[in-house]
């Protein structure tokens, strides 16, 4: 049986062409889709997938499935995706600085080449099919019929599948949302116990760990706090997603200069690091409980007015009045 003789053929060079370009760029998006680590980064490629589609759509002659392919689910349904995982913040960095121009230059090069190239395939694409001498009419409902036909007849296994997927992913969401409890629901009273009972044990941290950021250098998501005691990365103060994902960034990456501070107060060196506890020593403090210092103000004290005769408060009354 020779299935090559029941595949459509392409009007011109110029579609083949088009629908070769398409198709691996569609490919190569909906691997970026699987395959890379940052959300953002494949929902990006996602987008790119349902371009490629609506390109596919415009060539085929049917214009308003693609623009309804851009519209709808390109620029409704992506964009709201990409906004969810801005808010979620699982990618936040603010490594941009590490782009190489090489890598802007080819970036920039790849997009123009691809413009060019779909111009010149568009400018040379005929459309096929149209019957010499003949009108078409713009009423009548033959492309939608023969569409239908063609999807609930010869592709009918398909449509059966897509289908059942879109009812598992709809059971699917729901039992994510309403599944029971893996454990006994924990109060605040018993947190608190719990959180104590682990400092007596084992130290560990009771309040709440430090937010990510190197002080005022960085407040991105990816780099780990400062510990105040031991002057070394909380690498708790990172998300966890961020951390499994293996895109955590070590201090010395963001400044160079606060690492060797750092290294040098844990070493001992008291002269060259301001983060040594000698150096926080000699600040003057406010005399608060445990602090040196001149001791903290009692009371409060409450200024009182100027006394003013009343003779002379009535004539600066009349006088701002005037």
């Amino acid at each position: 049986m020779n299935l090559s003789s029941n595949w459509p053929a392409m009007a011109s060079t110029g579609e083949a062409v088009l629908f070769t370009c398409t198709a691996i760029f569609m490919i190569a998006c909906a691997l970026g889709v699987l395959f890379f680590k940052k959300a953002a980064y494949s929902a990006i490629c996602m987008v790119g997938v349902m371009l490629g589609l609506a390109v596919l759509y415009i060539a085929q002659s049917a214009p308003f499935l693609g623009i309804v392919q851009i519209v709808v689910y390109t620029g409704a349904i992506m964009m709201l995706f990409l906004f969810v995982i801005m808010m979620i913040g699982i990618g936040a960095t603010d490594d941009y600085a590490t782009q190489s121009r090489g890598t802007i230059v080819a970036a920039v090069l790849g997009g123009l080449g691809l413009v060019v190239v779909l111009v010149a395939v568009i400018g040379r694409t005929t459309v096929a099919g149209l019957m010499t001498g003949a009108e078409a009419d713009p009423y009548s409902d033959e492309p939608i019929t023969s569409l239908a036909e063609t999807l609930f007849s010869e592709h009918w296994l398909t449509m059966e599948i897509s289908g059942a997927l879109l009812i598992t992913a709809a059971i699917g969401a729901m039992l994510l949302t309403h599944t029971d409890r893996l454990g006994p629901k924990i109060t605040q009273e018993e947190t608190a116990k719990a959180k104590m009972r682990a400092f007596a044990e084992s130290g560990r941290r009771i309040g709440q760990l430090p937010a990510p950021g190197v002080y005022a250098h960085s407040n991105a998501a990816d780099v780990p706090a400062i510990s105040g005691e031991t002057l070394a990365p909380v690498p708790e103060s990172v998300p966890r997603v961020i951390r499994v994902r293996g895109l955590e960034r070590s201090l010395d990456q963001i400044d160079h200069e606060v690492a060797q501070s750092l290294m040098l107060a844990r070493n001992g060196d008291v002269i060259d690091s301001p983060f040594a506890p000698e150096a926080s020593a000699a600040v003057p403090r406010s005399g608060s409980w445990g602090m040196p210092g001149p001791a903290a103000p009692t009371g409060l004290d409450q200024p009182l007015a100027p006394a003013v005769d009343e003779a002379e408060g009535l004539a600066t009354v009349q006088e701002e009045e005037k």
